[in-house]
């Protein structure tokens, strides 16, 4: 089994719509058929090579229902110079790896009050109507979540081990991701619950979306985002708009959004509104939306190519006559933020901004998790001039 496994790809014609509506490459229809022809019978092309952002809108356009993305990220993940040996730095990104990993060298770094708080998160949890299912990066606001007036209803579970498997995926490791999720959806098909509530957008897209469709692993209740959680009790008057946003943002779509389509596109514009900001739209949204450049990476592992997808949606933010960009993503917030910092873009990571909005208290901002990012990163710098093995994720030199 393999990422391109879950599409039948003798449907293709090769009508080159994907590509030809892909915001980045726009590829006339003719080149864009023959490109995925190209892949399709094991090829690369320069054109993927070189530019793809690996960002999944491609996806959002095949007229048969097939997924153009998973064969680009097939077609990545086969290059010759990958079969050896990885980044020293891919494994550290991935749950689950042996050696040092970057979210529990963060982990490690909160205090008595955190950890004990990760303690009781990590407990099997009754069963429920709804629960709330917290990830990698919202352990690290464990503190504010556990002490949430606008989240007290719902249980919480996030074992420290566990995680929705995305940057196993986005990287192009097939081996770890599966091993990932078989890990995680024996624990989670065991849950009892009729909705888990997913306060990461991309656990929700994993959990919900990638699993079934690619993995073929369907979690036995309704997966959906904390937005439309929050828009649903405030609209059946349950949450109280206590501190109104009151600006203006430019909707930035993390590129999973595309995968949960346009009805969780809606409801983030739905939400923000509801509290109080005023929607302002980007020259490419929702499908065509542009990345914050994280996941071209996995393509030839070269930060140079984030910079530049960077600088285009920065460039974006501020043509559509505001500083402010709303993101519903933690990777975009980690990722955008030195730059943002340069262009003099000022980034809302809208959970948090949401739950200010209806009542809450935040003690730990995203924004203060910038230091310790730094330092852990620079810490576990030598791992950028090291080799790890692809099939074990050890590092071998």
């Amino acid at each position: 089994m393999s990422f391109m496994d879950c599409c039948d790809w003798t449907k293709c014609t090769q009508c080159g719509t994907c590509l030809n509506n892909c915001p980045v490459l726009k590829l006339d229809n003719k080149e864009g058929g023959e490109t995925i022809l190209h892949m399709i019978e094991g090829g690369l092309p320069d054109s993927i090579l070189n530019q793809c952002t690996l960002c999944m809108s491609c996806n959002s356009f095949c007229p048969e229902g097939l997924r153009p993305y998973e064969l680009i990220l097939q077609r990545v993940s086969e290059q010759p110079k990958r079969k050896d040996a990885l980044p020293g730095l891919v494994p550290y990104f991935l749950m689950g790896t042996p050696g040092p990993v970057f979210f529990p060298d963060l982990y490690a770094m909160q205090n008595q009050e955190e950890k004990a708080v990760l303690d009781k998160w990590g407990e099997f949890p009754e069963p429920s109507d709804e629960l709330l299912w917290i990830g990698c990066i919202g352990r690290l606001f464990c503190k504010d979540l556990e002490n949430s007036k606008v989240l007290a209803s719902l249980p919480k579970f996030s074992p420290a081990d566990l995680c929705c498997g995305e940057l196993h995926y986005r990287t192009g490791q097939w081996d770890a991701f599966m091993e990932n999720t078989d890990k995680v959806f024996s624990v989670l098909s065991k849950v009892e619950t009729k909705r888990l509530v997913c306060y990461c957008g991309s656990c929700c897209t994993f959990l919900g979306t990638i699993l079934p469709e690619v993995a073929g692993k369907k979690l036995p209740y309704e997966v959906i985002s904390l937005y439309q959680w929050l828009l649903e009790k405030h609209q059946a008057g349950e949450l109280e708009l206590k501190k109104p946003l009151g600006y203006a943002a430019a909707v930035h779509e993390s590129c999973y959004a595309t995968e949960l389509g346009d009805g969780f596109q809606q409801t983030l514009r739905d939400v923000y509104q509801a509290a109080g900001c005023q929607v302002v739209e980007m020259e490419h949204t929702g499908a065509s939306a542009l990345t914050c450049g994280a996941a071209s990476v996995a393509r030839d592992f070269d930060l140079a190519s984030v910079v530049k997808v960077q600088a285009k949606r920065l460039k974006e933010v501020k043509e559509a006559g505001t500083r402010n960009m709303a993101l519903n993503c933690p990777g975009c917030y980690l990722t955008l933020a030195p730059h943002s910092w340069v262009k003099r873009v000022r980034l809302k990571y809208m959970p948090e901004e949401l739950l200010k909005a209806f009542g809450d208290e935040i003690s730990a901002p995203i924004s203060r998790l910038m230091p310790r990012v730094i330092y852990t990163l620079g810490k576990r710098a030598p791992l950028a001039w090291k080799k790890a093995d692809p099939k074990t994720m050890r590092i071998v030199s």
